[in-house]
């Protein structure tokens, strides 16, 4: 089972990386407000699950594992930031971040409900 902080992790760099992207850890740094450090330490932790990959002095790269666990994090992340934007009138960088913490943060049962009953609306 995945943390908070891998999850966040995951959706940034699957974020990052769509359309073929190249993903460096100040690119991740950046986007989570945290030091790089950080981002290392993390990216250390994400090789060891084999959920990414990375060549030193090279860009990260989701493994097949990390794209199915990001899919799963990225699809009710994008649907809560629309509805927080369309329905409660947030911006859509706060949107992005209060998807991001909901979907990182809950339970998959829980998300699952949250996403199903803000569909249903």
């Amino acid at each position: 089972m995945l943390t908070v902080q891998q999850k966040k992790y995951l959706i940034t760099i699957y974020l990052l990386g769509q359309n073929g992207h190249s993903v460096r850890t100040t690119d991740i740094a950046d986007y989570l407000h945290v030091a790089k450090a950080s981002v290392v330490k993390m990216e250390k932790r994400l090789i060891d699950e084999g959920l990414i990959s990375k060549e030193p002095y090279h860009q990260i790269k989701l493994t097949q594992k990390g794209i199915s666990e990001a899919n799963g994090l990225f699809t009710p992340c994008v649907i809560l930031q629309d509805f927080f934007v369309k329905k409660v009138g947030i911006s859509n960088e706060k949107a992005g971040e209060a998807g991001m913490m909901m979907s990182s943060g809950f339970d998959e049962q829980t998300l699952e409900k949250i996403v199903s009953y803000v569909l249903s609306l």
